[in-house]
């Protein structure tokens, strides 16, 4: 008879997050990851948030969804991060720049802003969450490209 065991789990926002570093840990955080931005975007139709600092709307598309759950499940902080996406949206403040990558998936930006925000509610899981946004070219529009904990 083999015993099933079950990895520890932090309940948030009505998701139960597994905290192992597992493979099969990494990949039900990535469903929860996608659940979360599926419901996001279905109650947020424009699927934007006014930025306090940029005084501009940050975008979500579905490469923003595609690129956070890829990096953001690695971990139980990045993942609880993703489950504040409003929040930092909202309140992140801009702390650096980079030039886009000459990959496809940044091949549209013409400057990507490293943004970072303190979300109080995520105390003592997750310090500081870190909102990379690429600025699209010829309209200046700005959309997250991964949401993440540091």
């Amino acid at each position: 008879m083999t015993k099933k065991t079950t990895s520890a789990r932090i309940v948030h926002n009505g998701y139960s997050i597994p905290v192992g570093k597992t493979e099969s840990d990494r990949d039900q955080r990535r469903l929860i990851i996608n659940q979360f931005y599926k419901d996001w975007m279905h109650e947020n139709k424009e699927k934007k948030v006014k930025n306090e600092e940029l005084k501009q709307f940050i975008h979500v598309n579905k490469l923003s969804k595609k690129h956070t759950a890829n990096y953001a499940c690695k971990t139980v902080q990045s993942t609880l991060t993703v489950l504040e996406l409003p929040y930092v949206l909202k309140h992140a403040v801009k702390v650096g720049r980079d030039e886009p990558k000459r990959n496809k998936s940044q091949e549209n930006f013409i400057d990507i802003l490293i943004m970072e925000c303190v979300v109080p509610k995520l105390r003592p899981y997750v310090r500081t969450a870190k909102l990379t946004v690429g600025v699209v070219r010829h309209q200046n529009k700005k959309y997250q490209y991964c949401l993440t904990a540091i």
